[in-house]
């Protein structure tokens, strides 16, 4: 009898983790309990903590993790901003006149997020002034997914003396 609750009790375990591989994704607590009639309980209590998922939140629920927007690749530890939020971000940075509020209000985004290399491109051409756009480039750097990519930058500057700023900057970055 303790044998087929056993045996009961692993079948409902691999139900359960067919479930989650089957796309159910989301913070997932499977428990089994057989309680038998001489007092002793069997118990199989299985807690899974999305080891699958690359999401960065703490309880890893209610995020985009399975997102369409999601970018994918060699992005294993940290994602850069989906292409939805991006797009927001840029339009809030747009709305502005002076470029030291896109300046001030792009290095607030950029403290609390991660970006890829494309992504800080793009955010160069929002500004005017080389220093600036130099500027950015490095304070986005330690928040960029793709540090590999950064020479993709480069064209982005008019001096080769930003350039060559900017190298010295990534060899020397610790």
């Amino acid at each position: 009898m303790k044998t087929t609750k056993i045996l009961l009790a692993y079948l409902m375990m691999f139900i359960s983790y067919n479930s989650l591989f089957a796309g159910n994704l989301n913070n997932y607590t499977g428990r089994v309990l057989f309680a038998e009639t001489d007092g002793d309980l069997l118990t199989i209590d299985k807690d899974i903590d999305n080891s699958n998922c690359t999401c960065t939140c703490d309880a890893c629920r209610n995020c985009d993790h399975r997102s369409p927007d999601r970018e994918v690749g060699y992005y294993d530890e940290y994602r850069p901003m989906s292409n939805r939020d991006f797009a927001e971000f840029k339009q809030l940075i747009s709305d502005r006149t002076f470029e030291s509020t896109k300046m001030d209000m792009t290095k607030s985004v950029i403290d609390l997020n991660y970006f890829s290399t494309e992504q800080i491109k793009e955010i160069l051409t929002w500004f005017v002034f080389e220093s600036n756009k130099l500027d950015l480039a490095k304070y986005s750097f330690r928040n960029t997914v793709d540090p590999q990519n950064y020479y993709k930058l480069y064209n982005s500057f008019t001096f080769e003396s930003s350039v060559v700023d900017l190298d010295n900057y990534i060899k020397n970055y610790r």
